[in-house]
């Protein structure tokens, strides 16, 4: 992906740890600008993650970085955002930089089964929903999306709305 390539984040990161693109971007799944990155490493390190993205704080279009540390929760880990303009679009990157032993869930082990399981029909299906959910301004998280069309059989943004409803959120271990 260009921006990846602008930004140099995969070499960027990859001093620190092993870099995985994961999300939409990697299944070709894109309605909304967003690209998601897991980095792993022994240990992650503030300092570390803040190196990566300090040179980018200057760089042309870059509008606004996030960080969140979550090491001492039940979801350890450290998040970085950045928010970077390219055109006329706003770019939201996210980046999990975790530990090797991350218990989970680990986006880039979904990546491979999804990619085996989907086919033009649920693809479709999964691009309708989220392109209605982002007419109506809506935040749907596509793993859930994901598991609706694929196990559940959900052909449209109705009845996506009506299983989300009666499916509990949180943290999905959910996996094709």
């Amino acid at each position: 992906m260009d921006i990846l390539q602008d930004l140099s984040l995969v070499s960027r990161w990859a001093v620190y740890g092993e870099v995985h693109l994961v999300g939409s971007v990697a299944l070709d799944l894109v309605v909304e600008p967003d690209i998601d990155l897991e980095i792993y490493s022994a240990v992650p390190d503030i300092g570390k993650g803040f190196t990566v993205l300090a040179p980018l704080a200057a760089f042309p279009g870059m509008r606004r970085a996030r960080f969140t540390n979550t090491l001492d929760t039940a979801d350890p880990g450290l998040y970085f955002q950045l928010q970077y303009e390219r055109g006329d679009q706003t770019w939201k990157i996210d980046m999990w930089y975790l530990a090797e032993n991350y218990p989970g869930p680990r986006g880039h082990e979904l990546t491979g089964p999804l990619l085996s399981v989907l086919t033009p029909v649920t693809r479709d299906r999964i691009l309708a929903i989220k392109e209605a959910a982002c007419e109506r301004d809506e935040q749907v998280q596509g793993i859930r999306v994901y598991q609706a069309v694929l196990d559940e059989g959900i052909t449209d943004y109705a009845g996506f709305r009506a299983w989300a409803a009666s499916t509990p959120g949180g943290v999905n271990r959910w996996s094709p």
